[in-house]
């Protein structure tokens, strides 16, 4: 087969970019019977690919445009392909041919967002995600709590969606704790025992109430930072005012977001992983951070239950005294902590990228 990978969106530093990323290499290693087309937004963001030999196009066509939808469809077309990845739901509604689309997680539709916060924004995207769903000869789920949730809001079958999980980084490992430390206080000014959070700043994330837990924590006499490595999104200026407005907002590190490396260091380094968010399609930093051999305190959802099993703590990501009693009892509690990291450690192993590139290639092959 000839087949098309829509890699525009590749170097945004999101968990799409490194989605597309780490699968797109994998895949390209991985098979040597199709051939491929790689689609790229610039030279720049092509040349980590060029090594494998194959096709590069370089569209000068951002993702969520009127371009993207108008012509795109004919960039495609003039290729030939036989079928095409859309790794994002994005998918022009006028391209025809056979395609496969990844769906990782429905934000969009249940937290909607600022961004596109429009009318017709908001038309677009249902009638976008819609086509993406419906017209797909297969549906790629990073999760089953993804899949079900594409059943539950729309008319799917459920044979067409195949669950195909995630997976992480190689150089994200266990090294010395105490050698992380010392680098992230010298790079981050840390100079506590630490929380760590890593993603995005959006509101299914829960930000705020991490923040006013970690007040809480402070005041019942635990020393400790709390760091929320990200980038902050400047759509949700609220987030970044009640994170500020904590009473222990000098402890509060916030370093934007941070190199793969530095990544690395911050998560061995970390007393604690907490991943408080209302929603997650897969979870992949607190994937990472188990693969770092990090104790994971996170929210009760299906999703982050399905990806960490018994490699983490649980707390009501809407329950203030919850999430409290359940940090402190972990930070309290040494051999917890250190039990559940060898959990999260084990539980890590169950997934890899080169996994998810296998099971994509055999969705290719039975389109």
């Amino acid at each position: 087969m000839r087949i098309g990978l829509d890699l525009r969106m590749l170097g945004g530093g999101s968990g799409i970019d490194r989605y597309i990323t780490e699968l797109t290499q994998q895949v390209l290693k991985l098979d040597r019977n199709n051939q491929y087309v790689l689609f790229f937004r610039n030279a720049e963001s092509a040349e980590g690919h060029k090594s494998f030999g194959q096709k590069i196009v370089i569209v000068d066509i951002p993702h969520y445009s009127l371009a993207e939808q108008f012509r795109l469809p004919a960039i495609l077309n003039k290729e030939k392909l036989d079928l095409v990845h859309f790794p994002h739901f994005n998918v022009p509604i006028f391209y025809r041919k056979p395609f496969v689309v990844t769906i990782h997680d429905l934000t969009h539709t249940l937290f909607p967002g600022r961004k596109k916060s429009h009318f017709f924004h908001r038309l677009a995207y249902r009638l976008v995600f819609a086509h993406a769903l419906s017209s797909a000869k297969k549906i790629i789920a990073v999760s089953a709590a993804t899949k079900q949730q594409i059943l539950d809001y729309y008319s799917v079958s459920a044979q067409k969606i195949e669950v195909v999980y995630e997976g992480f980084k190689s150089n994200f490992g266990m090294i010395d704790k105490q050698t992380a430390f010392e680098q992230v206080s010298k790079k981050f000014g840390i100079t506590k025992p630490y929380i760590l959070y890593v993603g995005v700043w959006r509101r299914y994330k829960n930000l705020p109430i991490l923040s006013k837990a970690f007040e809480q924590l402070r005041s019942m006499g635990f020393e400790l930072q709390l760091v929320l490595a990200g980038e902050i999104d400047q759509n949700y200026p609220e987030i970044r005012n009640q994170i500020t407005d904590n009473r222990y907002h000098d402890s509060i590190i916030m370093p934007g977001r941070v190199s793969d490396e530095d990544l690395n260091l911050l998560y061995n380094a970390a007393t604690l992983f907490v991943l408080p968010s209302l929603m997650e399609g897969f979870g992949l930093t607190a994937l990472e951070a188990a693969a770092c051999g990090v104790p994971i305190a996170c929210s009760d959802i299906p999703t982050l239950r399905e990806i960490l099993g018994s490699g983490a703590e649980y707390f009501d990501p809407n329950n203030l005294r919850n999430i409290v009693d359940v940090l402190s009892g972990l930070l309290g509690n040494s051999k917890r902590l250190e039990e559940l990291a060898n959990l999260a450690l084990s539980r890590s192993k169950h997934f890899s990228w080169k996994e998810a590139a296998a099971q994509t290639i055999k969705a290719y092959q039975s389109v």
